[in-house]
């Protein structure tokens, strides 16, 4: 057996004969036990054990006033259930039903009236060293566990660069700045919040939704470049970009990506099922009619090399003319709310973010 330092053990006796918590306290201190508090009025017992805080509690079976189980019961709820704090009573009457009703109770072992000094050491020797075991899994299950998030936030901080430099390379094509992408995260976000979602919703479309084009890496230049208006031709090319990006960003369970790939493939669909393939309503997913909505307003607003800027007010104008045929009508109503309170405040430009995890 693993050796005990003894001296740095408190055991908690609480008896109603005198002459048994003194015996039980000199077999104790005859050991090497040294902390050996002792109650004779079971009333005591709380009162001791928050003062105390043993390693171990012995308990007279019979006592006036309140007997040990009735201690024991209000002992119990004080313990932490991770803990493992040895109750062992001590009783004179040692048949099935009393041990069954005790260890029910909650007791991990028993002393048998008259006690055997012998006895009394090494059962209480046992309680204490199961009690370190217990103790030393606990911290080593803590060290685990602690390994285990450190490792996590490593591999979630590698998702989350990865995405930033994604996010980076899909805005080389046709906005360097890169404020497009930036400005759609930070907005669908307050969408999304607004809109009562999750906090940890919020968080992934904010980190997500920024990746909404990244399939137009894939798009060629001759269509993505154009400064005139679109072709029936390059209507088709260009809707490819939600099938590229939905293929790059596929084949992870990870929920950062499992959204990011949700959005690429999904932002361009019409509540009224006229989009890019044909999904309509509460079928598509939230976070890509966020996106939807915030991207259109984002292209509204700001120009591009075939359109000027269009002004807020017919911008928000258009948006609530489409509410139930290209949006959700619930999240325009939202975002109505939010244009009128912030108003150009909603244009401003957005700096690339580092991700942080």
């Amino acid at each position: 057996m693993q050796s005990l330092n003894h001296t740095s053990f408190r055991i908690l006796l609480i008896d109603d004969e005198l002459r048994c918590t003194k015996l039980m306290e000199a077999i104790l201190r005859q050991a090497g036990f040294e902390q050996v508090t002792m109650a004779n009025d079971s009333r005591e017992a709380i009162r001791l054990y928050e003062e105390v805080k043993p390693d171990l509690v012995a308990l007279d079976m019979k006592m006036p006033v309140m007997d040990g189980i009735e201690v024991m019961r209000q002992l119990l709820p004080m313990i932490d259930p991770d803990d493992y704090l040895p109750i062992i009573m001590i009783t004179g009457e040692l048949d099935a039903a009393t041990k069954h009703r005790a260890l029910a109770e909650g007791a991990k072992d028993f002393l048998n009236k008259p006690v055997d000094p012998i006895e009394v050491v090494l059962r209480i020797k046992n309680q204490l060293m199961t009690r370190v075991l217990h103790q030393q899994l606990r911290l080593h299950n803590e060290h685990l566990e602690a390994q285990v998030l450190l490792r996590t936030k490593v591999v979630e901080q590698t998702q989350l660069d990865l995405l930033y430099r994604l996010t980076l390379a899909s805005c080389y094509r046709e906005d360097t700045s890169g404020s497009h992408a930036w400005r759609v995260g930070n907005l669908a976000a307050r969408l999304a919040e607004l809109s009562g979602q999750s906090q940890a919703q919020v968080e992934l479309i904010k980190r997500t939704a920024p990746l909404h084009d990244l399939g137009k890496v894939g798009i060629p230049d001759r269509t993505l470049m154009k400064t005139t208006p679109y072709d029936a031709q390059d209507r088709d090319a260009i809707k490819q970009h939600t099938k590229i990006g939905s293929k790059l960003l596929s084949g992870s369970t990870a929920p950062l990506f499992v959204m990011a790939r949700e959005i690429a493939l999904m932002h361009h669909e019409r509540w009224d099922g006229t989009g890019y393939h044909g999904v309509k309503g509460a079928q598509i997913p939230i976070s890509a009619r966020i996106v939807a909505l915030v991207d259109a307003f984002d292209v509204m607003t700001h120009p591009s090399s075939y359109k000027p800027a269009m002004p807020l007010k017919e911008a928000k104008a258009e948006i609530e003319r489409q509410a139930g045929a290209q949006f959700d009508p619930t999240l325009v109503n939202v975002f109505l709310q939010l244009i009128d309170r912030e108003g150009d405040r909603l244009l401003s430009e957005a700096s690339p973010v580092r991700l942080v995890a």
